[in-house]
């Protein structure tokens, strides 16, 4: 065994003792596991440093690999530590360390068992008696495995609901998510983690994210009907009196950019963590600043008046909600829960609540979603109608009819001979493909081949919206990959150059989406798409920047470039950079780089179409981006004409 393992080794185990003082790893559930795995690292240190100076042990080769599967378990757990942070996903750090303190246990009780066994000549710290005391202390070290109950409710979630309500709120309990709020933010530290680990290609990994944030939305569903259970008053309250982070009723609403509207002392909370999304609609904020919201205030006291409701005590539910005390109150939400539902699950849970708060989430969308599997044409057509009404209602609708299994069921009446029915059905999807999670869960019930068929053969507003699901879709990197080469850019083309002036828009957005993705590039030119986009470029077709957007993608291509300079495009580029939106310039002079660099004759036809002046102009007052592209082909004229002279 090399002396570096067992020093690493034992530097690893000090720098994670170390992190003791980090004010980092304070919070819970963090300091319950370094706690955990702090005694058995305290444990496990003075054998290590036994072991460096024994040459009997340093020598031993099964010894040898037990240390060095150690030590990597040790390494990867102090890097865990070391990048938690207050707005980490706590469900992720969870699964990844208690796996880990795991395998670290596991691998000290081998070494310790090896040692007492194989040595009869050790000094006294490693002799048989000192090593059963310290693998007794190991054995009985206690850490919280939540992780079997997580793994138990994703298996739960298939195909249903999700898990019952006692492992939900068992599992908020463990991962010290004490309000809704808490949630929330749990929910988006996650789908930042599922954007970083889709950009590095770890697709098992997105997989397990995109699991956990079903669980966290089924538990936010849950705090949601725990909240909503009637107490001394029966009358419902309505949905848009209730503050969507702390589930009561607002006493001092305010609105922010996106236009929802929270309780001040809530949203400023979340503004002050530094989260800068709409936590109902998931949009990043423009801006964090808010507005009282004074027509929302007299309605609520208005209905409060006409109900004899009293408004919640705001400085109880701030200080309960927003600093919660250690000993969280989840318990008896637990016993609570379980007593008025008599432990059932989620599913029957809402049957029986939400009828008064949830209409959409009630019987109805169960019963709706088994009309789909009729035979009869007029049913499906009306189950379709109103499903895609539900679906374009919210968010809360979308997550229920997904989870109702109205996905798959949807993507198969893409193929109904009935127009309606397909129009529907296109469009149904088209509204659930606004969450994330049901973008995966179309593509994944092979919707892809099925949309191409209506974009082909359906009707116009069905080809339009089959073009916008498909643009939704490809919003997900892998699904650019799979639409590509499925077949789709050839009818969306068709749809650009022939279809209603919303198909045509529809498409191009498609279209430009699809190109970012590289290989997409060259079908979209083959298609022919940019003879449609230079003529969409003329401002009476109300499209110059989506055209100019996509040709700008296509001109970073040999074959691209060619078809603009075939199809007189370069002179309407100018015309963009004299005449058009401050977007439009950007894209239109990013085009003309392009093509400039790349072909001393498209250089002459730019210079002779007089693009100079206004490129002059825009370096000089542009966007940012604008002026840079202006600049860089201004620069590249200037030393093309002092190399020709």
């Amino acid at each position: 065994m090399e002396m570096s393992l067992l020093e690493t080794l034992l530097r690893d185990i000090s720098s994670f003792l170390n992190l003791s003082s980090s004010e980092n790893i304070n919070s819970e559930p963090v300091q319950k596991y370094y706690q955990g795995a702090e005694e058995i690292l305290k444990v496990l240190k003075p054998i290590i440093l036994n072991a460096i100076f024994d040459s009997e042990i340093t020598s031993d080769e099964v010894l040898s690999k037990a240390f060095k599967e150690l030590g990597v378990s040790v390494e990867e757990l102090l890097q865990q530590f070391e990048r938690w942070q207050p707005l980490s996903s706590k469900a992720y750090f969870v699964l990844q360390v208690e796996s880990l303190i795991s395998e670290i246990r596991n691998s000290c009780l081998d070494i310790f068992r090896v040692l007492k066994s194989s040595h009869q000549h050790l000094p006294y710290e490693l002799s048989s008696a000192s090593l059963e005391l310290h693998l007794q202390k190991i054995k009985h070290v206690e850490y919280e495995q939540t992780s079997s109950v997580i793994k138990e409710a994703k298996r739960d979630q298939v195909g249903n609901f999700g898990p019952s309500s006692e492992i939900l709120l068992r599992i908020a309990e463990s991962l010290s998510l004490n309000s809704n709020m808490e949630v929330l933010i749990e929910a988006v530290a996650l789908e930042k983690l599922k954007e970083n680990t889709a950009q590095a290609k770890k697709l098992a990994e997105v997989e397990c994210i995109d699991q956990l944030i079903a669980l966290i939305t089924n538990m936010h569903h849950c705090l949601f009907l725990k909240k909503q259970f009637p107490t001394c008053s029966s009358v419902p309250t309505p949905l848009d009196f209730i503050c969507p982070l702390s589930l009561e009723l607002m006493t001092d609403p305010v609105i922010v950019a996106s236009g929802q509207t929270y309780e001040r002392a809530f949203i400023k909370k979340w503004f002050d963590l530094g989260l800068t999304v709409c936590p109902k609609t998931w949009q990043t904020l423009v801006h964090t600043l808010f507005i009282p919201n004074y027509t929302m205030k007299a309605l609520i006291a208005n209905w409060c008046e006409s109900n004899n409701v009293k408004l919640p005590n705001l400085v109880e539910s701030t200080l309960n909600q927003l600093y919660p005390p250690r000993a969280t109150k989840v318990k008896k939400l637990v016993e609570d829960l379980k007593s008025k539902s008599n432990n059932v699950k989620l599913p029957d849970l809402v049957e029986s609540t939400l009828n008064q708060v949830y209409p959409p989430r009630a019987t109805k969308v169960k019963k709706l979603v088994e009309d789909l599997k009729s035979t009869s044409t007029d049913t499906q057509r009306v189950a379709t109608a109103q499903l895609r009404l539900l679906a374009k209602q919210n968010t809360d609708n979308r997550i229920i009819i997904a989870n109702c299994g109205a996905i798959i069921l949807l993507v198969d009446l893409l193929n109904s001979p009935d127009t309606k029915t397909q129009e529907n059905s296109v469009t149904a999807l088209l509204n659930l493909s606004n969450i994330d999670n049901n973008k995966t869960a179309i593509a994944d019930a092979s919707a892809i081949e099925p949309l191409i068929h209506v974009l082909k053969t359906g009707s116009p507003e069905a080809k339009e919206n089959s073009a916008a699901t498909l643009f939704s879709l490809s919003v997900i990197e892998d699904n650019k990959v799979r639409i590509g080469r499925s077949g789709a850019i050839r009818p969306l083309v068709d749809l650009l150059g022939n279809g209603t002036p919303r198909g045509k828009k529809d498409a191009a957005t498609a279209l430009f989406n699809l190109s970012i993705f590289h290989e997409n590039k060259a079908r979209i030119v083959k298609a022919g798409a940019v003879r449609y986009l230079v003529h969409l470029m003329h401002p009476a077709a109300g499209m110059v920047d989506k055209a100019v957007a996509v040709l700008a993608s296509l001109a970073t291509t040999f074959e691209g470039r060619t078809a603009i300079g075939q199809e007189g495009g370069i002179p309407l580029l100018v015309e963009v950079v004299e005449l058009g939106s401050a977007r439009g310039k950007a894209n239109a002079t990013a085009a003309l780089l392009q093509l400039c660099t790349n072909s001393s004759r498209f250089c002459m036809m730019v210079l002779q179409e007089g693009a100079v002046p206004p490129l002059v102009a825009l370096s000089q007052s542009g966007t940012q981006r604008a002026k840079e592209k202006a600049q860089a082909l201004l620069s590249y004229f200037k030393g093309t004409i002092e190399y020709s002279d």
